[in-house]
């Protein structure tokens, strides 16, 4: 049963790093194809942003899907079309084109988060959840820092059309080897052995769910009314402000220095998640280990968020040293804590709607995602310094770390009669 650990997770990983990577390469592209195509900053601005409009408007429809027991078909044909639509980025001529296309790509991608959160529902007993989530979502971390020199070698080697010509090819590939890895449940698996089946199945039977995720509603609206998911929902509009203006404006933040060249920053900009990767593995065996999802995740999200208040208060003032440590202290806290994050929807949502519900979720938290940039660069252009745009992403942290750590049932919640303690089963 390590192909749970070695087989499915990588494959989801895989397939999560290469829709991070077609969704922001287009940073990359946009020095030679903004010149090249006459584009103006809000044309790449609006393209830049729209893509989240498409992916937010296929979360609750991919997570629909999936809870029907779809979704390994769903993201095989999600990653073909969003592969052929990333290769149609390469044909691009007009800024209609662009923003077209970059809503559909966003628009083909939005069913594979809640789809891979179920999955791991799935598979993974609520004692295993936090560090299965921490397996397949080092893929954000993986992929910031991977994005860069893949996309800098292709661009050496030909020209911005080349990059999304070739990363598009990425997730066609993929597909197959998807459709070989993955299983929606155990049951479907045709690579375990019916003992292995057997021993699985009986070791996420043991692990009761906890009350709130056997609430009642049986409709995805009940679900939506109950607080529980209502400051959820909320919490992760705030944490997705925060989540994407720092992976966006990480750069452009560390080039402040104009004594650095474009590789340092490229080096000094993958400090904060290469340490996201540590801390990731610290806390989500914490959350498993105590069933603590809000202390665990609320928690760190907060100190992330003081830490950027810290920084932009005194980031023009600071030496490079000691910025690089307040933003890699906030970036590892931010990241790392995000698959403690993503359990909570498993521990407080019925399994019957855990897609669809997760859907709705990420879809609000997606608008988010769009503001979050924007509001960095608007603050940017109004005070001429990024300073008080991290102060503004951190107060966003700090709010969402509050709405989180309001949520009761995400609480600690150990019972010796109900819960098999990690490693005390077949794993």
């Amino acid at each position: 049963m390590r192909s749970r650990w070695t087989r499915l997770l990588p494959v989801m990983m895989i397939a999560f790093i290469i829709a991070f990577m077609d969704r922001t390469n287009i940073g990359f592209a946009i020095p030679t194809m903004g010149k090249e195509l006459a584009l103006d900053q809000g044309a790449l601005g609006f393209a830049s942003g729209v893509l989240f409009l498409g992916y937010g408007v296929t979360q609750p429809l991919g997570g629909w899907i999936a809870d029907r027991g779809y979704g390994r078909a769903l993201i095989a044909t999600l990653m073909v079309l969003w592969g052929v639509t990333e290769v149609a980025l390469g044909y691009i001529e007009t800024p209609t084109q662009l923003a077209v296309v970059r809503f559909l790509l966003g628009f083909f991608e939005g069913g594979i988060f809640p789809t891979l959160l179920l999955f791991v529902r799935n598979w993974f007993a609520p004692s295993e959840r936090a560090r299965a989530n921490g397996v397949w979502q080092l893929a954000y971390p993986l992929a910031a820092m991977l994005s860069g020199p893949i996309a800098g070698f292709v661009l050496e080697h030909g020209t911005w059309r080349t990059l999304f010509i070739v990363e598009g090819i990425f997730p066609i590939v993929w597909a197959a080897v998807w459709l070989w890895g993955v299983a929606a449940s155990p049951r479907e698996a045709r690579w375990l052995s019916d003992a292995d089946r057997e021993a699985l199945m009986a070791r996420l039977n043991r692990e009761t769910e906890l009350p709130a995720a056997l609430a009642a509603g049986s409709s995805l609206t009940d679900q939506m009314k109950r607080p529980a998911v209502l400051l959820f929902t909320v919490a992760v509009f705030f944490w997705n402000i925060g989540f994407l203006g720092f992976i966006i404006w990480l750069p452009s933040v560390i080039h402040q220095d104009a004594t650095l060249s474009q590789t340092t920053v490229g080096w000094l900009s993958a400090i904060p998640f290469a340490a996201a990767m540590v801390a990731m593995q610290f806390l989500t065996r914490l959350s498993d280990r105590t069933r603590d999802r809000r202390t665990f995740s609320a928690g760190p999200i907060m100190i992330c968020g003081a830490f950027l208040v810290l920084a932009g208060l005194s980031y023009a003032t600071n030496t490079l040293t000691t910025n690089m440590i307040l933003l890699t202290l906030a970036g590892s806290m931010l990241y790392g804590s995000q698959p403690v994050l993503w359990s909570i929807p498993g521990d407080i949502v019925p399994r019957h709607l855990a897609g669809a519900v997760t859907g709705v979720m990420n879809a609000v938290g997606v608008l988010g995602a769009f503001a979050g940039p924007f509001l960095v660069g608007y603050v940017r252009t109004m005070t001429s310094s990024f300073s008080m745009g991290l102060s503004v992403l951190g107060g966003c942290l700090l709010l969402a770390g509050l709405l989180l750590f309001s949520i009761r049932e995400a609480g600690p919640r150990v019972a010796a009669d109900k819960l098999q303690r990690p490693g005390a089963a077949v794993t």
